[in-house]
Parts: C-alpha cells; structure tokens; sequence
C-alpha cells in the first residue's frame, strides 16, 4: 500500500459547481461541453470519455488551504455526479498512460523539484521526489495542456 495520500477536490466544491455553475472563489461562469480531450476529472480523477461524456470547466485555486499565494488555472469535473477518488488508492491507473509534471513544492510555495514522467512511473518518481524532507506535496499536471490535476502529500505517520 502507498504511503501517499491522492487528492482530489472535495465532493462538496463539486458539488457547489454542479448546482451552482459559478468558479469558486472567482465568480466565473462555469462552460459544459462534451469532452475533446482526456482530462482527467478533478473529483473522481478518471479520464473523460472523448465525444461523450460532458465535463464543467471552471477557474479553480488548487493552492487554496495548502498555501497562501493563489495560482488559479482551468479544471474539469463531470457534469454529472461521480465518486470521489479516494485518497489512500495509489496513483489513478487510468492516468498512468498520459504524461505528468510533477511539482514538488515546500512550506513556502516554492517548487523544490520538478519532473516530467511519460513512462508510467509516476507513483515511483513520486516516492522518491516526497523522500527530500524539503517536499511538502506534489501537485500533479498534466504533461501537455500543465493544467492542475490533483494534490499528493504524505498520509499520516509515514
């Protein structure tokens, strides 16, 4: 079992962008429309089915309760209700087959390490990248478009 800890947003921001079609935190109007790329989703973290399944794009802080200096950017969610990836599951495996930027960051926002992983060995790099105590969580971005995909941090004790 990993000893990281896969962070997707919560159930309730996604759903206060379902009901509410509105960013957080920004005010911007949230656009649906049937997927023309992967993703992946920022709820349930599995890519979306390409012509389609309908995601929601909308401005989101990825930084908000982790660190002070905001860095919104574009995500999706599925239109539709979805489960919650959960947290102690390991990498998505879905999401092994599309490049990554991983982005290790420490206390003061700063990114400490960054690395480009294309062969499928994210949780790995991951693991040795959260090995510098420096790294305090690593933010997954997509290897391509380098929008926000999800949030990876120690679980409790390790």
């Amino acid at each position: 079992m990993s000893q990281l800890k896969m962070i997707a947003i919560t159930s309730e921001l996604a759903e206060k962008v379902r009901t509410s079609r509105v960013s957080p935190g920004y005010g911007h109007p949230v656009t649906a429309k049937v997927a023309t790329g992967h993703g992946p989703c920022r709820h349930c973290l599995r890519p979306f089915v390409v012509g389609q399944d309908v995601r929601l794009l909308f401005t989101l802080n990825p930084f908000d309760e982790v660190a002070p200096i905001r860095q919104p950017g574009p995500v999706f969610i599925h239109e539709e209700a979805c489960e919650r990836y959960v947290e102690e599951k390991g990498y998505p495996s879905e999401l092994l087959r599309f490049g990554a930027v991983l982005d290790g960051y420490d206390r003061d926002q700063l990114v400490r390490r960054r690395e480009m992983v294309t062969d499928g060995s994210q949780e790995t790099t991951i693991e040795k990248m959260m090995q510098d105590p420096l790294v305090r969580y690593v933010m997954v971005r997509d290897g391509s478009a380098g929008c926000y995909g999800f949030r990876v941090e120690r679980q409790e004790g390790s």
